[in-house]
């Protein structure tokens, strides 16, 4: 179910299944990303910053296109509110709100 906890053991199972899918399907894993790292409190004051004029949190699945990191699979962390990427309030009518950066990715 979503929008709740869920054991340990479900989440390490399901983080096997990405890598033994990965491997499968011939991706060198030595060189993609297993996870990435946001730091706490920065994430948290950007959550602050950001709750209110949001009601969900999508977490995008993304690929670096050049650069040191091209090719490696990240996240983008992206506030919406009702369906929609949220807004806030700026100089001439409300404006999107940026999505959080693509965060460290591991290894």
């Amino acid at each position: 179910m979503p929008n709740q906890s869920i054991p340990v053991e479900t989440a390490n199972g399901m983080i096997q299944e990405y890598l033994t899918y990965m491997q499968e399907h011939e991706i060198d894993m030595e060189h993609q990303t297993h996870s990435v790292s946001f730091d706490f409190t920065i994430l948290q004051e950007w959550l602050k910053d950001v709750s209110d004029y949001t009601d969900e949190l999508r977490i995008c699945m993304g690929v670096y296109p050049s650069g040191e990191n091209a090719g490696r699979i990240t996240t983008i962390l992206w506030p919406y509110k009702d369906g929609q990427p949220a807004t806030r309030p700026g100089e001439g009518g409300d404006v999107e709100i940026e999505p959080f950066n693509e965060g460290n990715g591991l290894p």
